[in-house]
This record gives structure tokens, C-alpha cells and sequence, in this order.
């Protein structure tokens, strides 16, 4: 390793365990003083992992037309159509995302997202779903 890439490492260690004061922090203060994510946080994520992952099928606004869609077997769920949305449970709209849409009986063409996204950013997709459609699930 040459010597500058020594120093760049040893300067962002060093970063990693000096506090807002100057001084050096110890685990407990260094974990103690890392901000908490807020709700706008949680869903500024899942808007990103909405445009990387969703957007190519689904669409920029979620309405079905995304420029993968017509290579696709199916046509992609239309996100913004509150009355088809409303009648999914939570639960279903996890396990699409989770599991792909086989495992619920919808399009093989949307693959499982369960190992490129966490359990947390598959809940916060299913909640910036129900954003799109304005719509809770409704029992019919």
C-alpha cells in the first residue's frame, strides 16, 4: 500500500472516532450520539428503493407504464388505482415484494426482492405503495 492510501485510512478511522467536541469517543458515546431516522427519513428510503427497484416496470409515478413494461408478459400493477390497491392486505402487497409475484399468484415476470432489500425497506415499499394509491386495505 503506498503512503497516501495509508493516510486517507488512517484519517477516516480516526474520523470514525472523534466526537462533535474534538475529543475521543467511545463506542457507547459514539452509538449515543447517532440520529435516530424520522418517518420523512423512512420514506425519502423507500422512494429511492421505489425509483431503483419498482420504476423500471412500474413506472416513474407508479401508474404501470415503465419502459420495461411492454417486454413484460403481463402488464405491471397500475400503483395509483386505489379501488384494486385497497383490496390487498399489507401482508400480500410484503410478499409480492418480498417473494416476487408467483407467490401470490400474480405476473413471474416481477422477481423477489428479498435479497437485495431488507425486511425494514420492503415494509417502508409497502407503505409508500399505499402513498401512491392514497388507499388502506379495505375488507370487502
Amino acid at each position: 500500500m503506498n503512503s497516501r492510501v495509508l493516510t486517507i485510512t488512517a484519517i477516516f478511522i480516526a474520523l470514525l472516532f472523534i466526537n462533535n467536541q474534538g475529543a475521543l469517543a467511545g463506542p457507547a458515546d459514539w452509538l449515543s450520539s447517532t440520529p435516530k431516522k424520522t418517518d420523512k427519513d423512512e420514506f425519502s428510503e423507500a422512494g429511492n428503493d421505489y425509483r431503483l427497484n419498482c420504476t423500471p416496470c412500474h413506472g416513474e409515478n407508479g401508474d404501470g407504464n415503465g419502459q420495461l413494461a411492454s417486454s413484460l408478459s403481463k402488464p405491471p400493477r397500475n400503483h395509483l388505482d386505489a379501488k384494486y390497491m385497497s383490496g390487498r392486505t399489507d401482508e400480500q402487497l410484503f410478499k409480492a415484494i418480498s417473494e416476487g409475484g408467483a407467490a401470490v399468484g400474480k405476473a413471474e415476470d416481477m422477481p423477489p426482492h428479498n435479497t437485495t432489500l431488507s425486511k425494514g425497506a420492503i415494509q417502508g415499499l409497502v407503505k409508500y405503495l399505499r402513498h401512491l394509491c392514497d388507499c388502506q386495505y379495505k375488507k370487502k
